[in-house]
């Protein structure tokens, strides 16, 4: 499970494209559905590093850089968003860009197969992949048909296979190989495909697999080592939690984008102050982040890095 969650999820945009291109119809559903089970859910999983309670005296000691500070800056977008909604839409997409990429970075440290070439060539590519696609997405698209489609999907399934067949070897080679060009497809999709929706649900949702199952990994982990009371309860309650965040967080964004329009997101004017709201819990979601997985901080190593699965 590891293999097929975290280190290599090319399952997730082999599963999308064959759905969206042998059922157009349900393009739009699909696309709600899959940002309700892994996209808002991924966001409401930073939400239990808060409840824990292990981490209340950290956060009360930091109070200033994850509370106050995110604040000030989610006020300044509030703000731009009366003005500018598109530079609001263009700024949450390059952290957005900024925090995927890092965590492919975190993918090649957590496999142990960590080199200076795999971190170069997920940060070059990623970055000119969406360099590219924000100005001119889908911009090879006249080069892939449905054929071609077909042809990518049945050589990524051949991959996979591969790879499980050699996961019984130990090669640090074949783990680099695998958790690197995961790393490198999560944007290649904004130059094959012109809907910036669609290619970012295609890329991008591989990195929600990654990070529900990485969470999942720690909550279970760590519950099972404290032993307060059952794994069962515990679970229970943290998954309540997060598939009502992220009813209430896709409710919001269904009603804030114009219906006609769901699948473009290329216009700000598209957008109703009710976007904004799920906007902001992202953008402290790409914030937070950068504090809540530095294991150079003692108490994060502690509290998070010893309970990862590797």
């Amino acid at each position: 499970m590891d293999f097929l969650l975290i280190y290599c999820p090319l399952w997730f945009p082999l599963v999308y494209i064959f759905c969206i291109f042998s059922f157009p119809s349900i393009s739009k559903i699909l696309f709600l559905i899959v940002m309700f089970l892994f996209a808002e859910t991924h966001f409401a999983s930073t939400w239990l590093f808060f409840l824990d309670k292990d981490n209340h005296k950290w956060i009360k000691n930091n109070f200033y850089k994850v509370i106050i500070i995110p604040l000030y800056f989610l006020l300044i977008i509030t703000f731009s968003w009366t003005f500018n909604p598109s530079f609001v839409l263009l700024i949450h997409y390059i952290a957005s860009g900024f925090h995927v990429t890092r965590q492919s970075i975190g993918i090649v440290k957590l496999s142990k197969s960590n080199s200076s070439l795999s971190i170069f060539l997920i940060y070059l590519v990623s970055a000119i992949c969406l360099a590219i696609g924000l100005t001119k997405p889908g911009i090879l698209s006249s080069y892939i048909s449905f054929n071609n489609w077909n042809i990518f999907v049945f050589i990524t399934a051949i991959y996979i296979l591969l790879n499980i067949l050699f996961l019984n070897f130990d090669y640090k080679f074949i783990r680099r190989i695998i958790v690197t060009t995961t790393g490198i497809s999560i944007y290649l999709p904004l130059l094959f495909i012109e809907n910036l929706a669609i290619a970012t649900v295609i890329g991008v949702g591989m990195h929600w697999c990654q990070y529900l199952a990485i969470m999942f990994a720690l909550n279970t982990r760590k519950q099972t080592l404290a032993n307060k009371l059952s794994l069962k309860k515990f679970l229970s309650k943290r998954i309540i939690f997060v598939l009502f965040y992220a009813l209430i967080m896709s409710t919001l964004a269904f009603f804030g984008i114009n219906n006609n329009k769901l699948l473009s997101m290329v216009n700000g004017s598209d957008y109703k102050f009710f976007y904004l709201i799920p906007i902001l819990f992202q953008l402290f979601h790409f914030y937070i982040d950068g504090f809540i997985w530095k294991f150079s901080d003692t108490h994060i190593k502690e509290s998070v890095g010893k309970y990862l699965i590797t």
